[in-house]
């Protein structure tokens, strides 16, 4: 069926007319129609159609049948009314207005209906296809008028919540999920509009016909939330846990659960790779294995089809298997958008939830998304396939994300890369994190991988939470790209930073100067902080720095180290020296990284090792967490007992240490 068609179709089942806002796609951009169709009410009358026409125009008037009239016929370019017309009716009855202009045809769907009848059903694939029709790729969300009737086969389950008597899962003709060929029905109620009061009102391959309102949420085709229902349910015969598995790319035995009430259970498979070994009933459960062969090339999906029957009636579902690429790494560009699909990525529960299966999951609309569900301690992580970077000297590594409900979002939400396999990983500042209060995607900036160049890489994204916090974290579209990072905050210049000095360019927002001391100075921003060491330069302590700045940088000692800074070009503006930030010793350590070189305040540390004029190099406490402190000038300072103590945590090789440089820093109790 063609789709203006279908349109048609759906508007005379519906009785509805489309707003203003809501266009049809154009067959020919000739003519720019107001609204997609117009309608004339049964008892006749008068309708408008306003336009605009690219040059002279004409209506073929064999296309308004023998009930409808339209004044004017033809016209010039530009801006344009006609008026249609047409007598009582005891019927519904439609027509397609066919415009002609510059040799090119465009329609006007017009109806005339008796009165408003039930939805007609359509399929899955004419859903998605009528909601396309609206989307205008601009990632706003678009409407269809009126009610429709759905009729599908539940291919994944979001969410079913008897708490709240709703339910989020996916529908499909084949049963199969695909992101592009399922419809998303949105916090929908049971049969009639009744709640969910089990969670276990229906099931993967259960087939239902579901009525509500249709929309494109932001390119995602969906019910609009809390309007569909389900009207007509049919039981599978059959159905399966888990329905999908995401397997390395060694051969691998997976094992799905069957539950069937048909005669017999028969299985196809779609993919040579993917075999059923055995089957074996256990009770009232077949335990089906599955074997995926080993994975030479690219990475790759199949689908086990299990069906039941019992005399004219069957059912099926399907076991989807996503297995990783086997070969040795992806070269760039590499992309992975997490949109139904975790890409290879392996998910590790290091500290798991009980009751929770995986707290990271995956997504067909939001991703890569992560939570623990309550505040306990956990910690879970998604680690890449390795990512080939021996052939660049520079790569950046840019992706989506948003979280909500954290705490501390340096200490909760972490970036990690290794060279070596997974052996050892290397901590990266994220240098934008949504802020917390919306559903909002932000872009993470550019995170430069140029210190990693010239190796396979991988690439870990490690989630915790704790006893007072748990967030939400989704990440979607993710990107590495042989590419110069731009570089927007001093979390840009510590990623970017390499063993040999090199120069850099930045632009800095509220870069604030936190302390000065003889030619070092300590500059932070939102992101982290950075030392300028003994350049000669001119700062003084509270100068904020806002544009654009040039400089020198080099690792020393296992950390960024400004060796010179150029700020004429941007506005520097003198002011208080900014206060430190205050924080216990467990936190600074969970999340090093982020407070390096930044001004502190550690409460209520002890010095278990005093410093003296004698001994530079201390040692302080605080209940199970310690740390090195160092005296940054000679013979001056004097530090012990247990007190409140600014410093400026550094680092020494592998050794982390707090730089005290003044003893007015230390406040005893």
């Amino acid at each position: 069926m063609k789709l203006r068609y279908f349109v048609s179709a759906l508007v005379l089942c519906l009785g509805i007319a489309v707003s203003c806002d809501d266009k049809m796609p154009n067959l020919s951009s000739e003519v720019e129609f107001e609204k997609s169709f117009v309608s004339i009410d049964v008892n006749g009358g008068t309708t408008q159609a306003k336009f605009t026409a690219h040059g002279a125009w004409q209506i073929d008037e064999g296309s308004l049948g023998d009930w409808l009239t339209a004044t004017p016929l033809s016209g010039s370019e530009g801006e344009a009314t006609v008026t249609f017309s047409a007598e009582k009716t005891k019927a519904t009855r439609t027509a397609e207005v066919k415009f002609l202009c510059n040799n090119k045809t465009q329609y006007l769907n017009l109806v005339q209906y008796a009165q408003k009848t039930d939805p007609v059903v359509i399929t899955v694939a004419e859903a998605l296809a009528a909601i396309k029709a609206i989307d205008k790729g601009d990632g706003q969300s678009y409407y269809l008028d009126g009610e429709y009737c759905v009729k599908g086969i539940v291919c994944k389950i979001v969410e079913i919540s008897a708490q709240y008597g709703n339910a989020t899962f996916y529908i499909s003709d084949d049963g199969k999920f695909a992101a592009d060929k399922a419809l998303q029905i949105y916090r929908g109620s049971w049969l009639n509009g009744k709640p969910f009061t089990t969670g276990k009102e229906f099931a993967l391959g259960d087939e239902m016909t579901v009525k509500g309102e249709l929309m494109s949420y932001k390119g995602t085709p969906e019910t609009v939330e809390k309007t569909a229902s389900v009207v007509a349910y049919k039981k599978s015969l059959i159905s399966v846990t888990p329905a999908s598995f995401d397997v390395p790319k060694d051969e691998t035995t997976v094992v799905a659960k069957v539950v069937y009430s048909g005669a017999s259970i028969e299985f196809t498979s779609d993919a040579s790779w993917l075999t059923v070994s055995s089957m074996n009933k256990v009770a009232d459960t077949t335990l089906v294995s599955i074997v995926a062969a080993e994975n030479t090339a690219d990475a790759r999906t199949g689908v086990i089809t299990l069906k039941s029957a019992s005399g004219k009636d069957a059912s099926s579902v399907t076991v989807t298997i996503n297995q990783a690429a086997g070969f040795a790494a992806f070269p760039l560009p590499y992309e992975e958008s997490f949109l139904g699909t975790t890409g290879g990525w392996e998910i590790v529960n290091v500290i798991p939830v009980e009751g929770v299966e995986s707290i990271w999951v995956n997504d067909a609309k939001y991703g890569m998304k992560a939570t623990a569900t309550a505040k306990v301690t956990s910690k879970a992580e998604i680690i890449s396939p390795n990512i080939d970077l021996s052939g660049v000297s520079s790569a950046v590594l840019s992706f989506e994300h948003v979280q909500r409900f954290a705490a501390n979002v340096n200490q909760e939400l972490k970036l990690f890369v290794s060279k070596d396999n997974g052996e050892n990983w290397e901590e990266l500042l994220i240098p934008v994190y949504s802020p917390g209060n919306n559903w909002n995607f932000v872009g993470s900036g550019d995170i430069s991988l140029k210190k990693f160049a010239g190796n396979l890489i991988q690439i870990k994204f490690q989630y915790n939470s704790n006893a007072n916090a748990y967030a939400t974290w989704e990440i979607k579209n993710l990107k590495v790209v042989e590419a110069e990072p731009v570089i927007t905050t001093i979390a840009g210049i510590i990623d970017n930073t390499v063993a040999a000095e090199s120069e850099f360019t930045a632009h800095l927002t509220d870069a604030v100067v936190s302390y000065v001391n003889g030619g070092s100075a300590f500059i932070e921003d939102a992101t982290g902080g950075v030392q300028l060491y003994l350049s000669g330069h001119t700062f003084k302590a509270g100068m904020k720095i806002n544009g654009k700045v040039t400089g020198k940088v080099k690792l020393y000692n296992g950390y960024a180290e400004l060796t010179g800074l150029d700020a004429s070009e941007a506005t520097v503006t003198e002011g208080e020296a900014p206060a430190p930030k205050v924080m216990p010793l467990e936190t600074l350590l969970d999340c090093y990284l982020r407070w390096q070189n930044c001004q502190v305040m550690l409460e209520e540390v002890t010095f278990e090792t005093p410093l003296t004029t004698s001994n530079r190099n201390g040692k302080i406490t605080q209940g199970m967490y310690s740390i090195a402190a160092y005296a940054q000038v000679k013979n001056t300072i004097e530090m012990s007992g247990t007190g409140n103590l600014i410093c400026w945590p550094t680092r020494y090789n592998a050794n982390l240490q707090v730089g005290v440089w003044s003893n007015d820093h230390f406040a005893t109790k």
